[in-house]
């Protein structure tokens, strides 16, 4: 969930001059359409294999905490990271996005861009640890919860800032270093989290490890980015840019701050509203929803650099664009018809018995991940646009309607009425406000168009086996090969487009072959 006019390449600052003697690596540019087809080809496949296994290491880790801790305890520890996601927006300003249009166009700057973008979003993230833990006693987490905050704020809020020099893997479409990082943090989280399970450590120590392996994360990163040397210096903070870079991000930052509000406030609200063992029920099926969201992270981390760069060329944006919408509402309502009809053999299967009522609410909660899908095209693309000042709107009318809901829903539903205000408002709020204005509506209706075709299929399959009861080993074959015979016959996967993904998977091990001839 996230957000994002003809596409302006940045003045220079005057006083900020290249010098000409420094090397500075290579711009993603331009290239060929094959040569960059393969390339974000390579880069997506990439992406989705090591969130493959991240998906692999983070689900090991959510099953492990959830038997370990408990319901109960499971509850108090999501409630406890929610409400700091709360302030994420406010870390690093919504920064995130615009640093890395800024590097896309103007990638001989980048060292100095994303300094820039450290140092501003540090002072934010101070900011930000501070008011979360004054709030926090007002909003029933006082005492012991208050300390185990501030451990919690090292990860969720004041690391955020350095995590920024990363972006130029996603600038330069080289995210295997990202997802490298990734995959040995999601490792080191599941050793640590084994090594703690065993040595029955307490809660505290939990999110003291997990603080650990963000600082571990940080480390990496910064190594990375030297030793590769893909931010060449000398780098110096630009104040003129900063100021710059704070206009462009408010609107991201205040979008953000509503869609934290419509993806966290859920738990913060139930855990003054409900028992504890309820929320946990509710965080372990928010925990499962959550992994099916690497699909989009994955693809539009290789497709935002690209977005950026054509959006000056309306025609080949629109493919670029097109091509996001199918792929994604394809995998998003594929992924919900599975997860709707076998929410309770996998929560039963991951969680144990004792989760038994999270099932339920896995099947309901699972579908705000289709405008969940649609809403991280719909942000990239709008910050490639410099649309980004329309997100606000969207996403504040959103987290209000959230609020609204949860406050009707949870005392006649409780849990299982949360997730359907988080479906209502993430739908509002990440899809149909975006119809409400001219420029968005025309980046917006041809997602529409393509999400038709999946949904029908989806819900085709879903009359059809909620009718018929059939063993899960039967049924499971015959929802994905109804889903994929549905998802060719009415155009949701092209032919066309099946061959060209082949043409590049063979043109990609083409690369790696070559290259690694080259090598020896």
């Amino acid at each position: 969930m996230s957000e994002r006019r003809p596409a302006e390449i940045l003045d220079r600052v005057p006083d900020a001059p290249i010098e000409p003697e420094i090397v500075v690596p290579k711009p993603v540019g331009a290239p060929h359409a094959e040569a960059l087809g393969s390339r974000i080809f390579q880069n997506i496949a990439t992406l989705i294999g090591g969130q493959g296994f991240t998906l692999a290491f983070s689900g090991a880790s959510a099953i492990l905490l959830a038997r370990y801790l408990g319901s109960a305890q499971l509850g108090v520890f999501g409630a406890l990271y929610s409400y700091l996601g709360l302030y994420g927006w406010l870390a690093t300003f919504g920064l995130e996005t615009i640093l890395a249009r800024q590097v896309a166009q103007d990638r001989a700057r980048a060292g100095s861009i994303l300094l820039t973008g450290v140092c501003v979003s540090a002072l934010f993230a101070l900011g930000s640890t501070a008011i979360a833990l004054a709030a926090a006693p007002y909003l029933g987490y006082g005492g012991a919860l208050r300390a185990l905050m501030a451990l919690a704020a090292i990860d969720i809020l004041l690391l955020a800032p350095f995590r920024l020099p990363g972006l130029v893997f996603q600038v330069d479409l080289r995210q295997w270093y990202g997802v490298g990082i990734s995959l040995a943090r999601q490792f080191a989280w599941l050793l640590v989290l084994a090594a703690l399970a065993v040595a029955r450590a307490g809660l505290f120590w939990i999110i003291v490890g997990r603080s650990v392996c963000a600082v571990l994360e940080v480390g990496l990163i910064f190594w990375a980015v030297h030793r590769k040397s893909y931010l060449a210096g000398p780098w110096r903070v630009l104040g003129a840019e900063a100021r710059k870079y704070l206009k462009y991000g408010f609107p991201v930052a205040v979008s953000a701050l509503a869609v934290g509000i419509y993806h966290r406030i859920d738990q913060v609200m139930l855990h003054n509203m409900v028992t504890d063992q309820a929320l946990g029920n509710y965080v372990a099926s928010v925990r499962l929803a959550e992994l099916v969201s690497v699909f989009p992270i994955a693809v539009m981390a290789s497709m935002f650099p690209v977005l950026a760069q054509t959006a000056g060329d309306e025609e080949r944006f629109r493919h670029y664009l097109r091509l996001s919408f199918r792929s994604l509402m394809a995998i998003a309502f594929g992924l919900c018809t599975l997860l709707t009809l076998f929410s309770g053999p996998l929560v039963h299967l991951l969680y144990g018995l004792k989760y038994a009522a999270a099932g339920p609410l896995l099947a309901v909660l699972i579908w705000s991940e289709v405008p969940l899908f649609f809403g991280v095209v719909m942000s990239n693309a709008l910050v490639a646009k410099h649309l980004q000042n329309y997100l606000p709107f969207s996403a504040v009318v959103g987290a209000a309607v959230n609020v609204a809901l949860n406050l009707y829903l949870i005392p006649r539903w409780g849990a299982l009425g949360s997730a359907w205000a988080t479906n209502i408002s993430e739908l509002l709020a990440a899809a149909l406000l975006f119809l409400a204005f001219r420029p968005t509506r025309l980046v917006a209706w041809p997602g529409f168009r393509i999400a038709a075709a999946p949904a029908l299929v989806a819900f085709v399959i879903l009359g059809a086996l909620f009718r018929v009861s059939l063993p899960v080993p039967i049924a499971l074959p015959v929802v994905i090969l109804s889903y994929g015979f549905g998802a060719l016959i009415t155009g949701v996967a092209r032919k066309s487009e099946l061959i060209q993904m082949w043409q590049l998977i063979g043109k990609s091990f083409g690369d790696v072959k070559s290259g690694a001839s080259v090598a020896s």
